[in-house]
């Protein structure tokens, strides 16, 4: 069964088995092409996640924690003194599906896709 690859310059090209792992040159652009092994294939998504497994966030104690929508501002207060104790969420919203998922994750429980960073949303 033939080995199809393509070169560095994009033109599609093939090759027998006996040549699995040897590099060659494009007689289109004479580019040198390396011929993969004929078990190298590309892996789905679905593949990954089914490896990977469930999601489990990194946290367990913020699970299920609600986060109030904030509240109008207020007319200022004079003479009393405030400690900011601004506290972060403990939710964001996946960049794919849009909905609302805990801080730990790294994974869309729902729709799969990876989160790159917490800085993204």
């Amino acid at each position: 069964m033939p080995i199809t690859m393509n070169c560095p310059n994009g033109h599609q090209l093939t090759a027998s088995e006996s040549n699995a792992g040897k590099t060659g040159k494009c007689p289109v652009c004479k580019a040198p092409v390396s011929i993969p092994a004929p078990n190298q294939t590309e892996i789905s998504d679905s593949a990954i996640m089914n490896i990977l497994g469930t999601a489990e966030p990194q946290n367990r104690s913020r699970i299920g924690t609600v986060i109030a929508p904030p509240k109008p501002a207020a007319a200022p207060r004079a003479a009393k003194s405030t400690s900011s104790s601004a506290t972060l969420p403990h939710i964001k919203l996946c960049p794919s599906c849009e909905r609302e998922i805990d801080m730990g994750y790294h994974i869309c429980p729902h729709c799969h896709t990876y989160i790159t960073g917490l800085n993204d949303f």
